[in-house]
């Protein structure tokens, strides 16, 4: 996979940009998740205090059950706006944001996941921090699945670039990863300190394009560099 980097500086520019991501006319599904450390650290308001709740129960018919592994179940299903809220609420240069923050640090300790020893953004790609908390994933449609109207765009961008594709793979992209780092420190005063990585694999040209109208559809200051 490739990466894009987005020119998001705030945490509500990031949100804009998951909205964007999950909603245009190339997209085929749309998968976010949230771990329940953030429904946790986040339980002073909703929707995450209804699943901080219901996770809670879990643990006490569950006992045996390892909060810690590396279990699908320990994520849950999430919409695009409840991954702008968790993110605003971490990343917020509001006082009470830095409660939360310290809250989901000490979340993570309890459960003896260590502190992370790196700075934000800048983790093993092959191997990213246990556990990643926010979980970003979107599908587009296969190219011989396109309409020659309603994705010419696309289409275009592809013939005019003539690079050698597979027309029945579907397109994977991925979000960055969200692990402690990032959330604890990856926003000082609300800040990104980086740009924000979107990986894709598939046609070059098909993701560029994809890529290009998000970042306007998001209203971001400058368009993603391409990694070529």
């Amino acid at each position: 996979m490739e990466a894009w980097a987005f020119s998001c500086r705030t945490a509500e520019e990031v949100g804009a940009l998951v909205r964007a991501l999950g909603k245009h006319r190339y997209l085929a599904e749309v998968d976010h998740r949230l771990h329940w450390l953030i429904d946790a650290a986040l339980s002073d308001f909703a929707p995450f205090d209804a699943h901080a709740q219901a996770f809670l129960a879990r643990r006490l018919r569950e006992p045996e059950l390892d909060a810690a592994s590396r279990d699908p179940s320990l994520w849950r299903a999430a919409s695009a706006d409840e991954v702008a809220a968790a993110l605003a609420a971490l990343w917020s240069p509001e006082p009470e944001a830095e409660a939360r923050r310290k809250a989901l640090l000490a979340l993570a300790l309890a459960e003896g996941l260590g502190a992370p020893e790196h700075a934000p953004f800048e983790g093993d790609v092959e191997y990213p921090d246990h556990p990643s908390l926010v979980l970003l994933s979107w599908t587009l449609h296969a190219v011989h699945d396109l309409d020659a109207e309603r994705h010419a765009g696309a289409l275009a961008a592809m013939a005019e670039a003539g690079e050698e594709i597979d027309v029945s793979a579907r397109v994977e992209h991925e979000g960055p990863d969200l692990g402690l780092a990032e959330l604890l420190h990856g926003a000082p005063r609300g800040v990104l300190t980086s740009e924000l990585l979107v990986w894709a694999d598939g046609p070059f040209a098909y993701s560029d394009y994809v890529f290009r109208g998000a970042s306007r559809a998001a209203k971001l200051v400058d368009p993603p560099e391409a990694p070529r």
